[in-house]
């Protein structure tokens, strides 16, 4: 009977304390897993914010490209109204100085006479267009400039105005409707494009 005592008692204390390092165990167990949930959640959300911000600089890097793009094309479409708007200026002025609506043997005087005096030779080559050719002998002979001219030639490619060449052809001073247009404009645009465009 005593003996019985004693393997229950035994046998009791047997169990309590392998109840008691299973519990152990299983609080360890709990612990460990809790920490390795811990570490994973930790870790998800690291790779999350990495990714996102992965995400996120790449779609602002794809924004700013588009903004790049937008702001190029634009320029671009502004260049190439502005350029529209001057070429149509220009070719209005050309069309202008086309029809001749003004008195062109005083032109062509003025022209002549700004220009002979600027050729360092004794004789000269005028140019003009082939309409002009009459009109031009006939402004030589009233300013009594036949002895400086050595010949008027007709050159198609002027519309309007005169060149003015050395015989040996060393100097030349282009005083055509074309090159003075394109001098005025070359002073004006700028304070043009101010005006138009506010530059």
């Amino acid at each position: 009977m005593a003996e019985e005592a004693t393997l229950e008692r035994v046998s009791k204390a047997i169990l309590e304390r392998a109840r008691k390092e299973a519990e152990a165990i299983l609080e360890k167990a709990r612990k460990e897993a809790e920490e390795i949930i811990n570490k994973a959640k930790l870790r998800r959300k690291s790779e999350y914010e990495k990714e996102s911000s992965k995400i996120i600089g790449a779609a602002k890097r794809k924004a700013r490209a588009i903004i790049v793009q937008a702001v190029l094309k634009t320029r671009k479409e502004i260049a190439k109204t502005k350029y529209d708007i001057i070429r149509d200026i220009v070719e209005k002025a050309k069309k202008v100085l086309g029809k001749r609506k003004f008195d062109v043997e005083k032109s062509l005087r003025n022209l002549l006479l700004e220009t002979i005096h600027m050729i360092p030779s004794e004789k000269v080559l005028v140019y003009v267009n082939p309409d002009d050719v009459k009109v031009i002998e006939k402004i030589i002979e009233k300013e009594n400039l036949r002895n400086r001219v050595e010949k008027v030639l007709a050159d198609k490619s002027i519309s309007g105005g005169i060149i003015v060449s050395s015989v040996d052809g060393r100097f030349r001073i282009d005083n055509s409707y074309e090159a003075r247009l394109e001098m005025v404009l070359s002073r004006i645009m700028p304070k043009l494009s101010r005006e138009l465009f506010g530059e």
